[in-house]
């Protein structure tokens, strides 16, 4: 499914070259994917929930704007530069917050994110306050022998969003099949458990969250790039609950789900703008129906319906 939806995704602005809204809406939906993505490897890998992860990708997102506004550096360099920042304040975050459990540890992320918001709206000397930091430049052209590759143009902007994209995703798989991720697992079902078979719970905790940070930060660091501004808006608690939101509605735990779940939650909004004022009933009610009767998500509802047609076909 995954590398159907990917090469689905790198093949739009082929299909629909007269639909430059479509891509637009599509890259606001991957700027919002990569950050799910880290969340998911949190929350449906682990069983950990946090509500101010877009904290995270609020860091990489100003540290990313600040190398390439000052420092003259390139998009790609600025961007793993911001997920190592990300991943480090992750890390340092971790140390502390992870020692509590369930609701304490909930409520403390909850504290981060804001405090992020907070410097982020505050430090007017190195955030530019309120304002954010306007005029990101655009990625200079990519090189590759003899090919050149602009990455300044809407389409050309969107396949880079559709790399970092896969990359994020290529991580996530690697992360899940591997032993990590099956300790990880092991560690959502039960944490004494995997104590007791000589996994160090604290440690694969602190590694996954760091991670996970890092991931979230690269996503802000290409929404940055995207609007070409790092504004604290953009990271803030509701964000961050979105950022819940899109991956509950994906499905927790699926490697797919937070593709899924951004797509129904970012760009569906804007399809449904020909309802006018309709369209937010319309989501909201959608919503509704999902929380409802598919508390696993659209790719939990439609593993349950593929069980009942197999049944239905073996009977």
């Amino acid at each position: 499914m995954l590398l159907g939806l990917g090469v689905a995704a790198a093949l739009l602005p082929v299909l629909v070259p007269d639909q430059p809204y479509a891509v637009q809406v599509l890259t606001l939906s991957l700027c919002s994917v990569v950050p799910a993505v880290g969340l998911n490897l949190l929350f449906g890998y682990t069983g950990l929930v946090s509500l101010g992860h877009m904290g995270f990708a609020g860091v990489g997102a100003y540290a990313a704007a600040l190398l390439m506004k000052q420092a003259g550096w390139g998009f790609l360099p600025a961007l793993v530069a911001g997920a190592g920042m990300a991943g480090i304040v992750g890390l340092l975050v971790g140390i502390p917050c992870l020692r509590l459990r369930s609701h304490f540890f909930i409520i403390v992320t909850l504290a981060v994110g804001l405090i992020l918001g907070t410097l982020f709206n505050n430090l007017d000397w190195l955030t530019g306050g309120a304002e954010g930091l306007p005029g990101v430049p655009r990625p200079r052209p990519l090189l590759i022998g003899e090919l050149r590759i602009v990455l300044g143009t809407a389409v050309g902007f969107y396949w880079m969003a559709v790399a970092v994209t896969v990359a994020a995703f290529v991580v996530q798989w690697a992360v899940v099949r591997s032993p990590f991720g099956k300790s990880l697992a092991a560690i959502r079902q039960d944490e004494a458990m995997a104590a007791a078979r000589g996994v160090n719970v604290f440690a694969h905790k602190l590694a996954v969250f760091a991670l996970s940070a890092a991931i979230a930060g690269a996503g802000g660091a290409l929404r940055a790039c995207f609007l070409r501004v790092a504004a604290p808006s953009s990271f803030d608690l509701g964000e961050s609950i979105n950022l819940v939101a899109v991956v509950i509605l994906g499905g927790a735990g699926f490697q797919a789900g937070p593709a899924v779940g951004s797509l129904v939650f970012v760009a569906l909004p804007e399809v449904l703008r020909v309802a006018s004022q309709a369209r937010l009933m319309v989501f909201g009610a959608l919503l509704v129906v999902m929380a409802l009767y598919s508390p696993r998500g659209l790719l939990g509802a439609a593993v349950a319906l593929r069980r009942r047609m197999r049944r239905a076909d073996a009977v």
